[in-house]
């Protein structure tokens, strides 16, 4: 029997109510609530789910069906608090990660635990305005410019970015992923995509947690429109249109669930992508 297993939940509550944070860090691993490369709860601040199950899922994912190589040069836009990046470590042999995140807290976070014990994975923060994730922000999306020489990387990880993104930032990140991506890279990009079934089931409400959406511009639609970014669906044809004029090939599409579809392998739309 552990030492998690021994101390009865009504008491880790009662502590965490007068222990300082960073003792109750520790004590999480301590007790084996977590190891040192599962962030706090408190700090999750994106995703649902078990922390590593679902991260492992994402790059298992990414090995069978996107064409991920442990000798990649791996670029994770909106790197989070290390979600792909802790599964990451086991999977890249001679090859290395960059991370690049909007949140603070998630990059401090991950090169202090991740970054010292490998080397070889770095975390960048980007101040970049976003309404839900950082309305601090100094810079916008669509001045972006990524901080890495072109023809960088072999592989462009973006997990759930695009879906809390609007037009003129999506296009400025496609074309700066370009940019740093190799001749013949490869990615795994999710997104929503509004087509005719998506917009049947959206309009018979069949959506997924309720997740209505209603339209905000030409070319979107969204689920609160007072928060546009809590989450974002771009019209299919304006996005595929947009994926060419950035220079990748999309090669493959697997549609979501979030609309209400059912057998299929993900909440979010799926695509994989190759630069030219």
């Amino acid at each position: 029997m552990g030492l998690k297993s021994l101390i009865p939940n009504p008491i880790k509550t009662a502590l965490k109510n007068v222990i300082p944070m960073s003792v109750i860090d520790q004590l999480e691993i301590i007790t084996g609530e977590r190891d040192v490369l599962t962030p706090p709860s408190r700090m999750i601040f994106i995703g649902d789910g078990d922390f590593k199950k679902v991260g492992q899922l994402g790059i298992d994912r990414m090995v069978a069906i996107g064409d991920l190589k442990p000798t990649d040069r791996v670029l994770d836009v909106g790197s989070g608090i290390g979600r792909l990046a802790v599964p990451l470590t086991k999977y890249l042999t001679t090859g290395a990660y960059d991370g690049i995140e909007i949140v603070k807290e998630g990059v401090d976070w991950c090169n202090k635990e991740i970054h010292k014990r490998f080397p070889n994975f770095n975390f960048h923060h980007l101040n970049v305005y976003n309404k839900m994730y950082n309305p601090k922000g100094t810079m916008q999306g669509h001045e972006l410019r990524f901080p890495f020489a072109d023809a960088t990387f072999d592989y462009v990880i973006l997990n759930s970015v695009f879906t809390h993104m609007l037009e003129a930032d999506f296009e400025r990140y496609l074309a700066e992923i370009s940019r740093v991506l190799k001749k013949g890279a490869r990615g795994y990009i999710t997104m929503f995509w509004l087509n005719d079934e998506s917009r049947r089931l959206n309009a018979e409400k069949k959506n997924k947690y309720d997740r209505v959406l209603t339209p905000f511009t030409e070319k979107t639609m969204v689920h609160i429109q007072d928060l546009p970014e809590s989450m974002i669906a771009f019209d299919e044809t304006y996005a595929r249109e947009s994926f060419k004029k950035a220079g990748l090939t999309i090669r493959d599409v697997k549609f979501g669930s979030w609309p209400g579809r059912e057998n299929t392998i993900d909440y979010q739309d799926l695509l994989f992508v190759t630069k030219k």
